[in-house]
């Protein structure tokens, strides 16, 4: 898990940001077993009431947004207004700026 979220009411989010090492064999092969064991995990947390959100490295780090960085700046605001509406500290956490 590379990012957890604990929000009010309860919502639980989960991102997770891939790299070649979630899919590829040390050979660099594609690795049937190593995603299989990925999506299981992601079943699993989405059974236990989390919300899982996965993104490869270069959706979020690249020069292309393939939707990512647009996807993580609309969570910032969504937690920024949650924070506000429980908290009057909301200094810590501010969003990514475009």
């Amino acid at each position: 898990m590379d990012f957890l979220m604990l929000l009010p009411n309860s919502v639980r989010v989960v991102i997770e940001v891939d790299g070649k090492e979630h899919y590829v064999s040390a050979q660099g092969h594609a690795d049937p077993a190593k995603y299989a064991a990925m999506v299981s995990a992601d079943r699993d947390l989405r059974l236990a009431g989390y919300d899982v959100y996965r993104f490869g490295a270069t959706d979020l780090s690249g020069d292309e947004d393939f939707g990512g960085q647009r996807f993580l700046r609309e969570i910032a605001k969504t937690v920024q207004g949650e924070i506000r509406k429980y908290s009057s500290h909301t200094w810590f956490l501010r969003p990514p700026t475009e």
